[in-house]
C-alpha cells in the first residue's frame, strides 16, 4: 500500500535545470528544450517539473523581466488546498495585502507521476523556484530562489494527499478547501436588465490558435481555469471593496477570435493603486500571459452579441443558466438599445 501510496518515479537524467551560470542569461533552446516546449509551444505560464536528478521545480514565467520585478515581491510562498478532489499548490508572489498573487499548480493525486511529484516536493530539502522570462522566442533565466516547508506544512499537506488518494474528502479541514459548492447555478434572468446593458473590458483571444494547441475540451478548460484563478484571487483580496463586488463574464466568438468580457470593467477597483490597471486587475494579470492573447479593448458586452457565463456578486460565484428566454431577452435588450442595427441573437 506504502509503495502505490508513494510511487517510484524515475528522472530523466538528461534534463537541465537553471543554475547560478544560467542566471540573466538566454536558456539555450537545445540544452533546455523541455522548458521551451512547456513555456512556448505549450505556453505554460506556471508549472511544476521533475528534474533530471529527481527533484521537483517550480516555473513561473512572465512575458518580460519588467513583468517579474512587478509581479513578485517581498518572501514568495507556495500553500496548499484541495481543489475538485485535487491538491492546489498556490505560490503567492505578492505579500501587499492590496495586491495579492497566486499561481495556482494543480495536483491530481489520482494519478502516480502526479502524487509522486507532489509527495517528493514535501520529502526533499527545499524546492527550487525557477523565474523565467519568455519573449521573442527566446527563454531568459531571470532568478531562482529556495522554498522552505515547515514540518507542520508538510505533514498536514501530506494527511491532505492521503485522503485524496483513498477518496476521503470529508477528512479534510475546511478551511485546506476550495469548495466546489462556492459556485451555484442560477437563472440568467435572476439578475435585473442593469446587468446585462452594462459596458467593459474585452480580452480578445486568439481561439482558433488556442484549439490548435490544446483540443477544443482542452482550450475551454484553460479558458476557464484562467478566469477562476482570477475570480479566486479576487475572492481572497485584502480589500474588503474587492470580495464584495459584482461583475459578469461574458463570451463571444468572432470568427477565429474570442472576446472574454468582464462587465463593468474593474477599473473602479484598481485605479486606486498607483500603477498600471493591467498590473492590478487579476483578469489582466492571468489572462495577459496567455500566447493567444490579442488585445483589450472597452466594449458593449450586448453590442457584441455575447452571452453572461458567470457573475461574481459578494464573494460567491454564479453559473449563469442559459435557454431560449435568456437569448430572446438579449435580443429584445439589444433591439432597445441599438435601434436598426444587425440583432447578433438569432
Amino acid at each position: 500500500m506504502n509503495e502505490e501510496f508513494n510511487p517510484v518515479l524515475a528522472p530523466d537524467p538528461v534534463l537541465r535545470s537553471p543554475a547560478k551560470e544560467t542566471q540573466g542569461e538566454v536558456l539555450d533552446k537545445h540544452d533546455f528544450s523541455d522548458l521551451y516546449q512547456l513555456a512556448s509551444e505549450a505556453g505554460l505560464p506556471y508549472f511544476a517539473r521533475m528534474n533530471g536528478t529527481g527533484e521537483v521545480e517550480l516555473y513561473l514565467v512572465f512575458e518580460s523581466v519588467d513583468a517579474f520585478v512587478e509581479q513578485t515581491r517581498d518572501a514568495v510562498s507556495v500553500e496548499f488546498k484541495t481543489y475538485q478532489g485535487k491538491l492546489l499548490g498556490v505560490i503567492w508572489t505578492l505579500s501587499d495585502p492590496l495586491q495579492p498573487l497566486g499561481f495556482p499548480l494543480t495536483f491530481d493525486i489520482q494519478l502516480a507521476e502526479q502524487r509522486g511529484m507532489a509527495l517528493r516536493m514535501l520529502e526533499q530539502p527545499c524546492t527550487l523556484l525557477h523565474y523565467l522570462a519568455y519573449g521573442e522566442g527566446e527563454l531568459t533565466h531571470i532568478y531562482s530562489e529556495s522554498i522552505f516547508f515547515s514540518a507542520t506544512e508538510v505533514e498536514r499537506t501530506r494527511e491532505m494527499i492521503r485522503s485524496l488518494f483513498e477518496g476521503k474528502v470529508e477528512t479534510i479541514p475546511q478551511e485546506a478547501q476550495v469548495r466546489e459548492e462556492e459556485m451555484r447555478s442560477i437563472a440568467a434572468l435572476s439578475f435585473p436588465d442593469t446587468v446585462f446593458t452594462e459596458e467593459g473590458l474585452a480580452f480578445v483571444l486568439d481561439y482558433r490558435r488556442m484549439q490548435a494547441v490544446h483540443g477544443e475540451e482542452g482550450a475551454q478548460h484553460l479558458l476557464m481555469s484562467t478566469v477562476r484563478q482570477a475570480v479566486w484571487v479576487m475572492r481572497r483580496h485584502a480589500r474588503s471593496e474587492v470580495r464584495e463586488s459584482a461583475f459578469t463574464v461574458w463570451v463571444a466568438e468572432r470568427g477565429e477570435l474570442l472576446d472574454l468580457i468582464v462587465t463593468p470593467g474593474l477599473g473602479h477597483l484598481f485605479e486606486v493603486i498607483h500603477m498600471a490597471e493591467e498590473d492590478a486587475n487579476p483578469f489582466s494579470r492571468f489572462l495577459l500571459t496567455l500566447p493567444e492573447y490579442v488585445e483589450t479593448k472597452e466594449v458593449s458586452a450586448l453590442g457584441l452579441g455575447a452571452y453572461p457565463l458567470l457573475r461574481y456578486e459578494n464573494g460567491v460565484l454564479y453559473h449563469l443558466e442559459l435557454d431560449e428566454n435568456v437569448q430572446a431577452h438579449l435580443q429584445t435588450l439589444f433591439v432597445k438599445a441599438f435601434p436598426g442595427m444587425p440583432v447578433p441573437y438569432q
